[in-house]
């Protein structure tokens, strides 16, 4: 069974845009990285990055922006834009976001099956739970706390489907595999101990770390 799609999200209407001058409407050239409009204009690009900037003024991505000539005299001009050039922004990952919408207009029946298990947990934690807001700040907290929220979620969950007395049992003969979490705190340590430039200590560690595994 293929993957299912993620999310996607339609481009939302601008008011003094027609829909067909929407920038999902403009066909994008990758060889010559460029755009050409419904009415058969060329927007270009100087193919200067820009950053787009989040709340925390960290950049979220990367875009580069598209101009068109001619626009002054273009007949659709009020259809397409209040500007002399119309210009349109290009993501760093608008390849993979257009493959993403591919993949759901293919495949329709995956991405509603998606947002029937995805909403239902988020729809416990609000309307249930009580939790319509995190406590915390900041992406390490927030996702202690979310985790926490998860883990609830999921034992009630698993309480429910397997009752109490059968998720104990399983629970009691459940034997977890560890190594690979053991290997990927291994990983770490030692990148952690590259990282400060003292080869004599990197393989001192190693070393010590390899002896335990064997």
């Amino acid at each position: 069974m293929p993957k299912a799609p993620d999310a996607h999200k339609e481009q939302p209407g601008v008011k003094h845009i027609a829909n067909e001058f929407l920038a999902e409407s403009f066909d994008y050239d990758k060889a010559t990285d460029s755009y050409t409009c419904p009415a058969g204009a060329v927007l270009t690009s100087l193919g200067t990055w820009h950053n787009k900037k989040g709340e925390a003024n960290e950049t979220s991505f990367r875009f580069k922006t598209y101009r068109a000539d001619g626009c002054k005299t273009c007949a659709l001009r009020s259809q397409c834009t209040k500007l002399n050039k119309r210009i349109i922004r290009r993501s760093e990952y608008q390849d993979a976001v257009d493959i993403n919408n591919n993949n759901i207009k293919q495949n329709p029946h995956y991405y509603k099956r998606r947002q029937a298990i995805v909403e239902h947990p988020f729809g416990t934690f609000k309307r249930h739970f009580g939790f319509t807001h995190t406590l915390l700040k900041r992406i390490q907290k927030v996702n202690g706390e979310m985790n926490l929220i998860m883990f609830c979620y999921n034992f009630l969950r698993t309480k429910n489907i397997l009752g109490f007395d059968k998720m104990l049992e399983t629970i009691k003969n459940w034997q977890p595999d560890y190594s690979k979490i053991v290997c990927a705190l291994k990983i770490g340590f030692i990148k952690m101990i590259y990282s400060q430039n003292k080869p004599s200590v990197f393989l001192q560690s190693y070393s010590l770390l390899f002896l335990k595994a064997v």
